[in-house]
């Protein structure tokens, strides 16, 4: 009896929001990367009763009862961690934890409910962004279309990224406390912030349309990186009265502006960060790599680590 199962899922970079006016009936539309390092990956099993072990984080377990609960399965099931991703840095950590849960759960109890169900079970991908359903669905560089009525948002765009491109991530550690306690508003944040003008909503959709976009699809890669910045860092202006400034703190802004010093080929922070990542040519990375390990420890330490796109998504096999 196949009763064990390995789900793993990608972290995923954010790089903003087209739209915070919503004139045209819908809100946000997102940018953004499936990572392959970190990942959340677990191992679920079928079990007893009397033998239960496994997980006793109460957030994965509110989230497996409530799996449980909508599928009308009955088994009982361990959970164990076998790789994270840090929490609140702008990594996508509770989509790709919810998401994997639900996936294990939906082979192991039959239930053969689509992703995005499983999606909206969990609350995610129909609220500001559907770029952790997507990482977990597709991989790759996603944009989402924006959510309307309280529906998922549509995937618009997914694009393949090659491997001799490779991102630089780096996250301080100074600023995380007060990003944990930023995103504790985040709710009553994005239902209070003010529309977005009409003008900039337009220049920020010109943006993605007209050079983003069209400059991925040719391989130009210089020129979407060039895109992916000036959209990064005129958001942040937009955030500014949130977060301090374009970028969510000091630490963050350091890091960004050393990597566009190294040649990056972008160069933003991800969602309230306080993560940065940058996109560089395979040459270039291991020199930029150990330049912002250095910044890192004179900024009050953190971590940072080389990765590529992942292109395929999440995956679950029986052990």
């Amino acid at each position: 009896m196949r009763n064990t199962l390995i789900v793993s899922s990608p972290s995923h970079l954010h790089a903003g929001n087209i739209d915070l006016n919503g004139s045209m009936g819908r809100l946000y539309g997102t940018l953004g990367f499936a990572l392959e390092k970190p990942r959340f990956t677990i191992k679920v099993k079928v079990v007893n009763n009397e033998s239960m072990e496994g997980s006793r984080d109460k957030e994965i377990l509110s989230y497996l009862n409530l799996y449980r609960d909508y599928m009308g399965c009955n088994k009982e099931f361990s959970i164990e961690i076998i790789s994270d991703i840090p929490k609140h840095v702008g990594l996508g950590r509770t989509t790709a934890m919810s998401l994997s849960i639900g996936f294990a759960l939906n082979i192991l109890c039959k239930a053969r409910l689509d992703i995005t169900e499983l999606a909206k079970i969990a609350n995610r991908g129909n609220r500001n962004s559907a770029l952790g359903l997507y990482s977990f669905k597709y991989g790759g560089f996603i944009v989402d279309g924006g959510v309307k009525s309280n529906k998922v948002a549509p995937i618009i765009f997914r694009g393949f990224v090659d491997e001799k491109y490779k991102f630089l991530v780096a996250i301080p550690e100074k600023p995380i406390k007060d990003i944990v306690r930023l995103k504790e508003k985040e709710e009553a944040i994005l239902s209070s912030i003010p529309k977005m003008d009409e003008n900039f909503a337009a220049y920020l959709s010109r943006l993605v349309l007209m050079k983003i976009l069209p400059s991925f699809a040719e391989g130009d890669l210089h020129t979407f990186g060039k895109g992916l910045t000036e959209f990064n860092s005129s958001l942040g202006k937009y955030w500014s009265r949130y977060q301090g400034g374009i970028y969510c703190c000091d630490e963050t802004s350091k890091i960004i502006e050393e990597m566009k010093k190294l040649n990056s080929l972008c160069a933003c922070q991800s969602s309230w960060g306080p993560t940065a990542y940058g996109i560089f040519l395979y040459k270039d990375i291991e020199k930029a790599y150990h330049k912002i390990e250095e910044t890192l420890r004179h900024i009050g330490g953190g971590m940072v680590w080389i990765s590529k796109v992942d292109n395929n998504g999440a995956y679950a096999r029986f052990a």
